[in-house]
């Protein structure tokens, strides 16, 4: 039962929020990083605490960043309902903590703060409004500074629910000197919203989040995955299909999830992962040492989605190498084209050399320019050039052609692959130096290149199907690190060699796979 006043009161947050970001510029948006909580999400976030952690005499709410606030309406939705149908019992006292910067938010936001406390006080719940303007982080850092160092005051909130701002912390910011006061390192303020919000949690407390999905691999995350890990368990976790479906009206092409934990130490056996629509989510579980290994130092989170998710990440977690156990190196390419612009060209000339792009490689090979012309169009009307001139200022940042195993360093998870690699074979580059361009990772030993079945059977690994569901389980952003790279476990060389041995058209996705099924054992997806 949805009680109407309160929808009511979530309906106008919603809106208001809206209508005061959309008045806004979209850089003046994105330099704030704000991106506004639709209805839908925001009742999916609320729906997802406890019925018996809202269940108590006392409940302390946080929802830093609040903007219009949608979502603390959504709570208050739920925990109405719930107090109507006579599931609260329990319940006399509620806190609600809104936090904005934004002045433009705040009329909207105290008014609907007032309208959530009106709704809750018609069911017999007394409410205190504790509206703060200003920086969350400055807030929170004084609040956890006492318990932290030697105070008395200790944490108190019994829920957060957090749509952060999407943004990058200067090194040299007032914000990371007050999150490295705490000894938080993190280079956005996303992750040190929702790391805040962790530690102001009680024993027990829950936090609901929707945010980008970026955090779950690389070292730029590694301390707040760590202390994240360490300090909750997970409950739920949601994907969304496509990158514009979480804030399609803000036109915003960025990769987010929703999220459900409590702050506890004790670790939960299942996790619940969902991916579709809110409506109608598929859902699997899958065992929290498989969400997050226990032996990982990185703490990397594994976001299985697919039937064969589980087969997909054992089959990889169970080969017997990393990438350095195999004597081979990755590197990501050293020419930065727009540092060098001068220097390129859209035809390769007598002093210039071949500058490969990721739209060189095909089909598991390196595509060579043509000598005479670039056969990709003119650089001067927006294609990209195909030769680097070779002089004083170029010279450092060029390689000496030898037989690397090159892989795209940019994808989406709509593209129909993530990992798409090809091996450069020297004899294509006879003229010796060339350019790889920093939007390519390439494989190599100490600069030198590989044998010619080790650089086909490592290019048709990466290129397999279960290579690239095993990227998408961890991966959440368009990047392909080296250091996502170095994570994976590989087949050892041998077995490696044996792949590239074998007679496949490496155009053809079921024969690499096929390959991969028969030598390796790897899961078909025939």
């Amino acid at each position: 039962m949805i009680a109407p006043a309160t929808a009511q009161v979530l309906a106008m947050a919603d809106s208001e929020g809206w209508r005061t970001c959309v008045e806004k510029t979209r850089e003046e948006r994105s330099e704030a990083g704000q991106f506004f909580t639709p209805s839908p999400i925001a009742r999916c976030l609320a729906g997802w605490f406890h019925e018996k952690g809202l269940n108590r005499p006392s409940l302390h709410l946080l929802d830093p960043g609040a903007g219009g606030g949608a979502l603390t309406a959504a709570v208050v939705d739920r925990v109405t309902a719930l107090r109507v149908s006579g599931k609260l019992p329990l319940l006399e006292e509620i806190t609600l903590e809104a936090w904005e910067l934004d002045p433009a938010f705040i009329p909207a936001l105290r008014n609907n703060l007032s309208a959530c406390a009106a709704a809750l006080e018609k069911v017999g719940v007394r409410v205190k409004i504790d509206l703060r303007q200003g920086s969350y982080i400055e807030g929170a850092v004084r609040a956890l500074d006492g318990g932290l160092f030697g105070g008395t005051e200790a944490p108190s909130v019994t829920h957060a629910i957090l749509n952060p701002p999407y943004r990058k912390i200067a090194t040299r910011s007032r914000e990371r000197q007050l999150l490295n006061s705490l000894g938080m390192e993190t280079s956005n303020l996303y992750a040190a919203f929702v790391w805040l919000a962790l530690r102001q949690l009680e024993d027990g407390g829950e936090l609901s989040a929707i945010v980008p999905r970026s955090f779950c691999n690389g070292p730029y995350f590694r301390d707040f995955r760590r202390d994240l890990v360490a300090r909750s368990i997970f409950h739920r976790i949601h994907v969304f299909d496509s990158r514009t479906e979480a804030f399609g009206r803000d036109e915003v092409l960025q990769e987010n999830i929703l999220f459900h934990l409590t702050r506890q130490s004790r670790k939960r056996p299942m996790i619940t992962v969902s991916t579709g629509s809110l409506e109608c989510p598929v859902e699997v579980r899958i065992p929290a040492d498989r969400f997050v290994c226990p032996d990982d130092p990185e703490k990397v989170i594994h976001i299985a989605t697919g039937s064969d998710a589980n087969e997909v990440r054992d089959f990889i977690q169970t080969l017997p190498c990393r990438i350095e156990e195999l004597g081979i190196e990755v590197s990501t390419g050293p020419v930065v084209d727009f540092r060098l612009k001068s220097s390129l060209s859209p035809r390769l000339g007598k002093q210039d050399v071949p500058l490969l792009y990721p739209h060189t490689i095909k089909a598991g090979r390196v595509i060579p320019p043509l000598p005479d012309a670039s056969g990709y169009g003119d650089a001067r009307v927006g294609k990209k050039p195909v030769a680097i001139t070779v002089n004083d200022e170029t010279r450092r940042w060029l390689i000496p052609a030898a037989r690397f195993v090159l892989i795209k360093r940019f994808s989406s998870k709509e593209e129909k692959r993530r990992l798409v690699a090809g091996v450069l074979d020297p004899r294509d580059f006879a003229d010796g130096l060339i350019g790889i361009e920093n939007h390519l990772n390439f494989f190599h030993r100490k600069r030198a290149g590989l044998s010619v079945a080790l650089a086909k059977g490592l290019c048709r690994f990466l290129n397999s199907s279960v290579a690239d569901r095993y990227f998408r389980q961890f991966n959440g952003h368009t990047q392909v690190n080296a250091t996502d790279l170095r994570a994976f476990r590989y087949p050892d060389a041998a077995s490696l060699e044996h792949l590239g041995k074998t007679k496949l058209d490496d155009a053809d996705q079921t024969a690499i796979d096929l390959a991969m099924s028969e030598l390796f054992g790897a899961p078909s997806f025939a």
